[in-house]
């Protein structure tokens, strides 16, 4: 299954029966998750459905999602892959359990009637959303994966409760009130996506990542709620005992272990090639464990900046791949059209538009891919986590007062100089460290950052915070977790707690919408847990991030690859924004009849625009975000 949904009529309306038409409407909007049948059902006010991704569900079980013991039924409906299915079907084996076919839905109905939720869930390996309904108990429960890469939205009014893997679903439905939530709004504009468990709708929720909730019938039709009860974080605990080469042994054997488990019996799998250290890691233990040449694909964009293509060709020389690559030139009018239609959601991370092309390249050859996601936060990555240890070196050698004494006032005055060199562009730097190292990299994250968000934004839907409390909690959280003293590991335990689910938001949407499956060897849970055990000093290095990671594998690459530092898989924004996206933006963001004018400072918004086309500033990733956003609701809200 690729995408689950599901109406239950409630309250005074628990005795109206779900029409099955209700249900083909939304298995219609989601049918690109899942090409292969479709399967429900309905029994009075509740009604249940899934798209199904493979055909051998219908010829091995009598009902893909429907499970009998005793007198107990559960329904389940699963959208993703339990890697580890073929342990865990020889555990129940040894238990005397026999399972019919080797499909996840019955494996999982299996260890949730043997173990209960609790105990299952930290058995299973694998990224999923399931929905399991038990009739013993009245309730639905609803589960994702520890990191978020498969979705799962709930709505709730007085009328019924309903749900679904991508919020099109939920909209399906007739009467569906379209409500903004304002504070989605500027979490939009920090985060790129409106992330955690809010949706951009006031009644849309999504179920919070590596968490599960419970949802009660009671016998007067009501529906209660329970949870999210977390029953995974990564929490770290670093083991200084070990050698720097135990560990890029250990390192080797992890990936190749979990890559191994990943793949199974399953033939013609392709990778994303970016030519990135984390793709071409996977591509190498790829490659030693298959025997055909694996099919990798790349792209690149015609501007220089944004083409790796030289070293994606390095790798796939280095190990005999079927490479298939293309230089696009896309219609970015056209491909923003897509992408709208592929996120029901405002989401403006530049690299959406990348995964989408990669993920269409792939679906022509074949159905699962492998790829690097994940490695830039298990290992320290990132350019601006070296940036930000820079500054906390500084940060550390002066008490705070003294700092927001200094800093603070240079920050607000230093010129905003994108157009020269970095040695001169110290704003940002200036600001953060007039701030605590969870403030200051809250605020390297953010996709617009203070105070131009805040001249940005309508009042109403502002805060005067650098982070608004909620999402600065979440940073002040992951920073704590690490003990305040590590600021690398602090860094780290954000990203994979904060910003790592909401990545993956993109790699689902863009797999989904072309019809593939992408495997994550970094996000295994058992790579993230021995990631939490390396100490921070093997991590960067002579300005380099992934330290160890490099290390553990230089061997097996080209020497070309060895001491190049991240590039990153982007869209060149600032150039189209400067040229095909210019008239659209000018007509549509600035106009008169201008959608997103209720939420932003349209005024402003042309002041930026201005700056950014006579090269004054650097706005393109503002300026995208806006654009994404006026297209969103012409979409959405219209």
């Amino acid at each position: 299954m690729s995408a689950i949904f599901g109406v239950v009529y409630r309250n005074a309306n628990a005795s109206r029966n779900v029409d099955p038409a209700t249900l083909q409407k939304m298995s219609t909007v989601l049918s690109h998750r899942g090409k292969n049948g479709e399967a429900y059902y309905l029994k009075k006010n509740i009604g249940l459905g899934a798209c199904l991704w493979a055909e051998t569900v219908f010829e091995q079980a009598d009902s893909p999602i429907e499970y009998h013991f005793g007198e107990r039924t559960l329904i389940v409906l699963l959208d993703g892959e339990i890697y580890n299915s073929q342990q865990l079907h020889e555990e129940l084996d040894d238990l005397g359990l026999e399972l019919q076919t080797d499909e996840d839905s019955e494996l999982m109905a299996f260890l949730f009637a043997e173990y209960g939720l609790e105990r299952m869930l930290p058995k299973i390996r694998g990224k999923f959303a399931a929905v399991i309904w038990d009739s013993s108990e009245n309730a639905f429960y609803f589960v994702r994966d520890p990191l978020g890469q498969k979705p799962l939205y709930y709505y709730q009014d007085d009328e019924k409760f309903l749900f679904a893997s991508e919020i099109k679903g939920i909209l399906a439905h007739e009467n569906i009130k379209r409500e903004i939530n304002p504070t989605a709004i500027e979490d939009y504009f920090i985060m790129g996506c409106v992330p955690g468990e809010r949706s951009i709708y006031q009644k849309i929720r999504k179920v919070l990542h590596g968490s599960w909730m419970r949802f009660r019938l009671d016998s007067n039709g009501a529906v209660r709620p329970q949870g999210p009860f977390r029953y995974w974080k990564f929490i770290p605990h670093i083991n200084e005992n070990l050698e720097f080469a135990d560990w890029t042994e250990r390192i080797q054997n992890q990936l190749v272990d979990t890559i191994t488990m990943m793949k199974g019996e399953m033939p013609g799998t392709g990778a994303f090639l970016s030519g990135g250290l984390d793709s071409s890691i996977v591509v190498a233990i790829q490659s030693r464990l298959g025997c055909e040449a694996i099919p990798t694909f790349s792209i690149g964009f015609k501007e220089s900046d944004f083409n790796e293509l030289k070293y994606a060709e390095l790798i796939s020389d280095r190990f005999g791949t079927d490479m298939f690559q293309e230089i696009v030139e896309p219609d970015a009018v056209e491909e923003l059209k897509n992408l709208v239609e592929c996120y029901d959601e405002p989401y403006s991370d530049p690299s959406a538009l990348p995964m989408l092309l990669v993920s269409r390249l792939a679906s022509h050859h074949v159905s699962i891919v492998f790829s690097g996601d994940g490695g830039d936060e298990c290992f320290a990555g990132y350019a601006r986590q070296i940036h930000d240890m820079k500054e906390d070196r500084i940060r550390r050698l002066l008490p705070s007062f003294l700092r927001k004494m200094i800093f603070g006032p240079l920050g607000a005055i230093y010129p905003k100089m994108d157009f020269m060199p970095r040695i001169f562009r110290l704003k940002t730097a200036f600001r953060n460290l007039s701030m605590s190292a969870e403030e200051a990299y809250a605020n390297s994250l953010s996709f617009c950052r203070n105070p131009l968000r805040q001249k940005l934004l309508a009042p109403l839907y502002r805060t005067q915070d650098f982070v608004p409390s909620d999402i600065g909690k979440q940073f002040s959280d992951a920073f704590a977790l690490a003990g305040g003293r590590d600021t690398l590991l602090g860094m780290q335990m954000a990203e994979i707690s904060v910003a790592l689910p909401e990545a993956m938001v993109k790699v689902d949407r863009a797999s989904m919408m072309c019809g593939l499956e992408v495997r994550s060897p970094f996000l295994d849970t058992q790579v993230l847990d021995l990631a939490g055990q390396i100490p921070s000093e093997f991590k960067i290095r002579e300005g380099l991030g992934k330290w160890i990671l490099r290390k553990s594998f230089e061997p097996q690459f080209p020497i070309k690859m060895k001491s190049r530092p991240k590039q990153g898989f982007e869209l060149p924004t600032d150039a189209w924004l400067r040229g095909p996206l210019k008239e659209i933006f000018r007509e549509e963001v600035l106009g008169k009849n201008s959608r997103i004018s209720r939420w932003v400072d349209i005024n402003y918004a042309k002041k930026l625009y201005r700056d950014h086309a006579q090269g004054i500033g650097s706005y393109g990733g503002t300026l995208w975000s806006l654009l994404f956003l006026e297209k969103w609701a012409e979409r959405w809200l219209d």
